[in-house]
């Protein structure tokens, strides 16, 4: 019985759909959702032998707090979207700090959620390459059933047929 779903948010069109999709499952089973986004922490490398931060503390907090601001304006957006769509589901929403894949797992394992739906990308780009994509890492290993929804805009030919 699905009766908790967490929707990771991160802004993309990809979570977008998910959440429309989570919406349309929460009303059919009377579920609860939980909207997170992740703030990912900064990491500044640099040569070896530098002593000094890349930048001062003080640009360095400052530019958390933009990260940060960020992702509760995402949150906020998502949810308000959420509440005029479907104004009878339970939704709450949580921001948390680390690692995107790393703590949806660990949301969804200590809030027993029974479902995850998300996105299949994210705002991520090349560093997906270098880091594998979070709904793949999320897929293998969360402690519930994930849903990834893909956002597909379809091209069209001059001609009106489409592309894919």
């Amino acid at each position: 019985m699905i009766k908790k779903i967490l929707v990771p948010i991160d802004g993309s069109k990809h979570s977008d759909r998910a959440l429309d999709y989570a919406l349309d499952l929460a009303e059919k089973y009377s579920a609860d959702i939980q909207l997170v986004s992740v703030a990912q922490p900064v990491v500044a490398t640099g040569p070896m032998f530098l002593t000094q931060p890349i930048l001062p503390p003080a640009s360095t907090a400052m530019y958390v707090k933009e990260i940060e601001a960020a992702h509760k304006k995402m949150l906020s957006e998502a949810l308000k979207k959420a509440k005029e769509s479907k104004p009878d589901i339970k939704i709450s929403k949580k921001l948390v700090t680390g690692r995107p894949a790393d703590k949806i797992v660990e949301i969804a394992d200590k809030g027993n959620f029974d479902l995850i739906v998300m996105g299949s990308r994210g705002t991520g780009g090349i560093k997906e390459f270098f880091l594998g994509s979070v709904s793949d890492r999320v897929a293998d290993e969360a402690p519930c059933p994930v849903v990834i929804v893909k956002y597909r805009t379809v091209k069209r030919r001059n001609d009106g047929h489409s592309i894919t």
